[in-house]
């Protein structure tokens, strides 16, 4: 029987190649190693427009944990705004956070659409092995940041989402990196997203032609490496050549084996 590969697929022009750079680090680091955070904000400041052709396309950021992701967007609201006030015509790349809120929480209010609520994100959430378990500890903690989170996304978009009603905010935020399509003259920027940042959600069966970076500071292998590699190459046209790879993790060796496996078939 003849097995179908992403090789075949890239060969059959269904989907793009990747081009994987891994952040240049500690030479004592080790593979799978997290580095600083801060220094992998600025690394990603620093690269984003090249990365995204002058954020015409727009990017995730694979985090390790909900506490990583949001210690990360703490990071990027506190760099950008330093960058603001050193430079006025710095233009801030619009920045969302994704993350399951702790169903448990959602569930004790007790009323019907609280157990609506809590039966769909905990549905959904199956599929979601680092933010289920994540969700465990300290879930007020996690409760609070997602409520600012969404509440600094209110006010970005002029929308009027909240916790009890997650599917909604998760959809807009969806629908907003596929916004990207749109040219700024048509629908200005401060409506679109750059960067989202994730832990599970987003890396496996979403789909946009406008997202072609990912930001890795997670360590993944085989399947999943392939899928989380998978988002950013939908085929465009020839401003996109490729999906672009930054990995902070030093995971060459995890990707030649789901390289191996995955799209050689071996």
């Amino acid at each position: 029987m003849h097995a179908y590969t992403i090789t075949h697929a890239i060969d059959d022009k269904n989907v793009l190649r990747f081009h994987i750079d891994y952040f240049k680090r500690n030479q004592n680091a080790k593979p799978g190693e997290a580095i600083a955070q801060q220094a992998v904000v600025e690394a990603i400041l620093d690269k984003h427009d090249a990365a995204t052709n002058q954020r015409k396309f727009n990017a995730v950021l694979a985090t390790a944990s909900i506490n990583n992701a949001i210690e990360y967007y703490q990071l990027f609201k506190e760099i950008q705004k330093k960058k603001q006030t050193e430079n006025p015509d710095y233009a801030p790349l619009n920045i969302a956070c994704v993350f399951s809120p702790p169903v448990q929480l959602i569930a004790k209010d007790g009323d019907q659409q609280s157990q609506k609520n809590a039966a769909d994100i905990k549905q959904f959430q199956e599929d979601l092995t680092q933010e289920k378990e994540d969700n465990k500890q300290n879930p007020e903690e996690k409760k609070k940041a997602l409520i600012e989170i969404i509440a600094d996304f209110n006010l970005q978009y002029g929308t009027n989402h909240n916790i009890n009603e997650f599917d909604l905010y998760y959809q807009d935020v969806q629908r907003r990196i596929k916004d990207q399509k749109y040219s700024n003259k048509e629908y200005p920027h401060k409506n679109k997203i750059d960067i989202t940042i994730v832990v599970d959600m987003l890396l496996t069966g979403f789909d946009s032609k406008y997202l072609n970076s990912l930001f890795v500071d997670k360590n993944l292998k085989y399947h999943g490496l392939i899928q989380a590699f998978s988002r950013t190459n939908r085929v465009l046209n020839d401003t996109k050549p490729y999906g672009n790879i930054l990995d902070f993790r030093s995971q060459q060796e995890a990707v030649n084996q789901a390289i191996a496996l995955f799209l050689w078939g071996r």
